[in-house]
């Protein structure tokens, strides 16, 4: 066959699907964009809860299934694994949670915590994979600090999480939405109170 002839074929081929062409780019390319993760850092400061003492407040938040009931996007959980020793507590959550903004939306997670008693300062670390569909995944890590004052606690909060970077505002309003929520409800049980 003579290279014209084939130049000649390939011409007709493309011409006949290049509609279909046309849309395979550009899914390609969409699919590209919203794959494409950016990383955020954020810090999350509690209000001040008055009397209450760090250790109370750490030994609370340490329970996964009090956790369930200070952030209203949790559904169910699950403990797939627990090891402890004298400095800290190692777990793993398998939990499912629904998206504020998108209330019928889901998504399956998996949450591997530290809950560290070995410094002064008492501390929770975690790390979580956020998955849709079980195709597109998520990575979350999160310190909380729970620092002592003089007259009650103060929970510092650093979170770094991927987002798709054009959904970044959705993200960040999720993240938001979650942390004003487990905030709000930590004040409501420990603010006041004599322990």
């Amino acid at each position: 066959m003579k290279f014209s002839k084939i130049v000649r074929y390939a011409k007709m081929i493309v011409h006949r699907h290049r509609r279909m062409l046309g849309i395979g780019i550009l899914a390609v390319v969409l699919a590209l964009i919203l794959m494409a993760k950016h990383e955020n850092n954020v810090r999350f400061v509690s209000s001040d809860m008055e009397n209450a003492k760090p250790r109370d407040v750490w030994e609370y938040v340490s329970d996964f299934s009090n956790v369930m009931k200070l952030n209203p996007t949790i559904t169910k959980f699950i403990v797939t694994h627990e090891s402890t020793d004298y400095k800290q507590w190692n777990y793993t959550v398998e939990y499912e949670e629904h998206l504020s903004q998108i209330p019928f939306v889901s998504n399956k997670i998996i949450g591997d915590f530290v809950v560290d008693k070995s410094h002064s300062q008492r501390a929770i670390k975690s790390t979580h994979r956020t998955c849709f569909a079980k195709i597109y995944c998520l990575n979350t890590k999160s310190e909380m600090i729970f620092m002592d004052l003089s007259n009650g606690t103060r929970i510092v909060e650093k979170i770094k999480y991927e987002c798709p970077w054009l959904l970044t505002r959705f993200c960040m309003n999720e993240v938001l939405y979650q942390r004003k929520a487990i905030f709000k409800q930590l004040q409501n049980l420990f603010a006041h109170t004599k322990h």
